[in-house]
């Protein structure tokens, strides 16, 4: 209601500003008009009356003055002698006819034509047509009271000022009605939104005005987009409750196994077990983390053209000790005729640097001691190889999945990795494409992971 009514006094406003304005432009149209048709009128009909005057045959003798029309006033209708006159001279300007208006008309020999006497204002102007006849030399003057033609002027806008001062009401009234009318769907809207839950994030009916229906189409919008944030949050809340429960449920146990244990050796064991499950659930958090960041977005949050260069330099770093530790040889190739050749894109160099780096990461920890990983640079794609054995055709679909790891591994992870190269791959418009490598005579079987450009898009 406090809507409706806001709307309702703000038209009201500019109907009570742009009405008056609007009426007073029309008034002045309309005078102009009306005057216009009145003055043709009475013109034509004081033209034919002084040319009949002129056919009329001259008296002798002295000048007649017609007399007051003298008839009852039931009878007299609208008649009115003192706003007309007309005189009648012979060639020398004796006045031969008149009526009492008309003989105080002046003799004007050589004018013929249409003139005013006085200002068309002047209360006791008069609109005067002169003309001559050339057989007898007679002349004759027809005369009219501009303030005839003023007041029927004048009572004509005076009709149209009550008029629409009579359907002014009725307007409002209309507006009124036509207001909440068209409100009643936005007061639908209101009270749907109020009955809701504060946990319904449904799409809100579109059945609303076209002026409204931008607005509207934002709220489904805008509701989409936390209805998407609250499933990501109760996704993130889900899974780190179910992937932190066994490495907690396991530093509990070891802090309880250490309480018991005596012996230094021992004991040095337990809290290198703490610290490995620590730090596994470090990790695991920072995937999570990672993970929540990135399922919101569209695209990279920050675009320009990337080196790969600097992107496997800072890769190969960043797993050097882990691949040291397992004695695994880290090997780059660039397999391109210059850095800027190799799989032209742009994006964010540090989450394309996080893609690279956990495919590289997944392919050390998978292989076997003494081994190598191989990082190919092309020009249309960028190959990470290991000699891990590969994965079971069954599960190599599966892969993906967040928290998915085949089972019978030994090594330790989260089953995050391969998620968020994935994710990250999709905002730059790349694919990943894993397949199993053959063994050869020299090298185990292992896992080919492929960046490309993701064609489907």
């Amino acid at each position: 209601m406090k809507a409706t009514t806001a709307i309702a006094q703000r038209l009201f406003w500019y109907l009570g500003l742009s009405l008056p304005i609007l009426w007073l432009a029309t008034a002045a149209f309309s005078a102009v008009a009306v005057l216009h048709e009145i003055n043709e009128a009475g013109d034509s009909q004081m033209s034919q009356l002084a040319r009949q005057l002129l056919h009329v045959p001259v008296p002798d003798g002295a000048t007649t003055i017609l007399p007051e029309l003298k008839l009852p006033k039931a009878q007299r209708g609208q008649a009115d002698d003192d706003e007309m006159g007309f005189a009648l001279w012979r060639a020398d300007g004796t006045l031969l006819l008149a009526d009492e208006s008309g003989s105080q008309l002046p003799y004007r020999a050589e004018y013929q034509g249409f003139d005013n006497l006085g200002h068309w204002w002047q209360s006791k102007s008069w609109r005067v047509i002169y003309l001559r006849n050339p057989d007898n030399g007679t002349s004759v003057a027809v005369a009219a009271r501009w303030k005839e033609r003023l007041e029927t002027v004048g009572n004509a806008l005076l009709i149209q000022i009550i008029l629409s001062l009579l359907a002014l009401p009725l307007m409002l009234w209309l507006l009124v009605w036509a207001v909440r009318r068209g409100m009643q769907p936005l007061h639908q809207l209101a009270d749907e939104l109020h009955r809701r839950d504060a946990d319904s994030l449904q799409a809100v009916s579109t059945n609303v005005p076209a002026e409204a229906a931008p607005m509207v189409n934002a709220l489904n919008q805008l509701l989409q987009r936390m209805q998407a944030a609250l499933a990501r949050e109760q996704r993130f809340t889900a899974d780190a409750a179910h992937e932190l429960r066994s490495p907690l449920a396991a530093l509990k146990v070891q802090t309880e196994v250490l309480a018991l244990t005596h012996e230094p050796d021992e004991q040095q064991q337990r809290l290198a077990a703490i610290r490995h499950g620590i730090d596994r659930a470090g990790h695991l958090v920072d995937q999570l983390l990672t993970l929540s960041r990135l399922d919101p977005l569209k695209a990279p949050p920050y675009t320009a053209a990337v080196s790969w260069q600097r992107i496997s330099e800072q890769a190969l770093q960043s797993v050097n000790l882990v691949a040291r530790e397992q004695h695994i040889r880290l090997q780059r190739h660039l397999c391109a005729d210059s850095w800027a050749d190799v799989l032209p894109c742009s994006g964010d160099e540090m989450l394309l640097g996080l893609l690279l780096r956990n495919l590289l990461d997944n392919a050390v920890r998978y292989s076997p001691p003494h081994n190598q990983v191989q990082l190919y640079l092309h020009p249309d794609y960028i190959d990470i190889c290991d000699h891990g054995g590969g994965v079971a055709a069954a599960d190599l679909h599966r892969i993906r999945e967040r928290f998915f790891r085949p089972p019978g591994q030994s090594q330790t992870g989260s089953g995050l990795g391969l998620s968020i190269a994935d994710t990250i791959a999709r905002l730059h418009g790349l694919s990943i494409d894993l397949d199993n490598l053959p063994a050869s005579e020299n090298t185990p079987a292992g896992l080919r992971a492929r960046i490309r450009m993701d064609t489907a898009t």
